[in-house]
């Protein structure tokens, strides 16, 4: 058995010929790719449709899971977008990008190849947070409308 994932299909060849040198003089191998493993990525927070987006072939960049999720939010904080991957070991990381710098041109290396099973996370912006806690704290328990009449009768005392 050979592991495959990962790898191309020239570098399977040459490892699948190294193996069967040991038995035979000069082994000649083909390999061939039948189907591709689907790539998943996750996008959540302040997008239009958060989800998992599942694509063949190569990886979705930041830009592209962001436009399958329907777009960022108004409310979305696009220059600080987090990426979760599971690295060397399973062990966690997370790093930071800038959807805004991608979308503008401005550095286009933001726009970065998610890998398999990615977390993009893309956060609530400074304002929208304080719109939040105004909504859930205050806006709900104090009564925001008040009013204030004046009656005008020109006719007092009957005259």
């Amino acid at each position: 058995d050979v592991k495959a994932y990962g790898r191309t299909p020239k570098e399977l060849q040459q490892d699948l010929e190294d193996s069967y040198r040991k038995h035979l003089r000069s082994p000649q191998v083909s390999v061939i790719v039948r189907s591709f493993a689907p790539n998943k990525v996750y996008v959540t927070g302040e997008v239009a449709a958060p989800g998992e987006f599942i694509t063949i072939g190569p990886n979705l960049t930041l830009l592209q899971a962001i436009a399958r999720a329907g777009g960022a939010k108004p409310s979305a904080r696009v220059d600080q977008i987090l990426i979760f991957r599971r690295g060397a070991g399973e062990k966690p990381e997370a790093f930071t990008t800038s959807y805004r710098a991608a979308v503008s041109g401005s550095d286009p290396a933001s726009d970065v190849r998610l890998a398999a099973y990615d977390v993009v996370y893309v956060p609530r912006s400074d304002v929208a947070d304080v719109y939040t806690y105004f909504n859930q704290y205050l806006q709900q328990f104090v009564p925001s409308a008040f009013g204030m009449s004046y009656s005008f009768n020109p006719l007092i005392d009957g005259k």
